[in-house]
């Protein structure tokens, strides 16, 4: 179990995971044809943001425990964060789609328009695409395997502030 105790493996592993999970949202989006609703694309800013957590983590590599546990905190941190978007995400889906405010405008028009704090409530409100349920596996919605995704990663950010001791 070399890679559970090793700073730089925990961390490139961790990358991988980020670049696959981003190439499996895309590959939904563009050849499955499935549009992204606003939680989604947040919980995929979640993803890379921790993949370049890892990234930068496996590259400084650092020796000193005080840099693991920063690594281990901001992975942790942003983590917290994707299971808590998830999770909105998740309960939303619970909900009819004529109980939550309409989709709104495209992102990249408010992107335009609006100041990015507007944007940013907007997105992490939900609206009514978000309760779109387009797919599952093994009854378990997208939403639902990002938590399960982001409580691994909480793992990895616990495992990495372990290295630190």
């Amino acid at each position: 179990m070399f890679f559970l105790t090793n700073f730089r493996a925990l961390s490139s592993i961790t990358v991988l995971v980020s670049i696959a999970l981003l190439a499996a949202a895309y590959y939904f989006e563009l050849v499955v044809g499935l549009e992204p609703c606003p939680m989604c694309m947040m919980q995929r800013i979640v993803v890379f943001v921790l993949g370049w957590v890892a990234l930068i983590a496996a590259i400084h590599n650092p020796e000193k425990p005080l840099g693991r546990t920063i690594y281990a905190c901001v992975a942790g941190l942003v983590s917290i964060a994707g299971v808590a978007i998830a999770a909105r995400h998740s309960w939303i889906q619970a909900y009819p789609p004529e109980d939550i405010p309409d989709c709104g405008a495209p992102l990249e028009y408010m992107l335009d328009i609006l100041p990015f704090q507007e944007i940013l409530t907007y997105m992490l409100t939900g609206s009514a695409s978000c309760t779109e349920i387009s797919w599952d596996f093994l009854g378990l919605t997208m939403p639902n395997w990002m938590i399960i995704v982001f409580l691994g990663y909480c793992v990895y950010s616990a495992l990495l502030w372990r290295t630190s001791k």
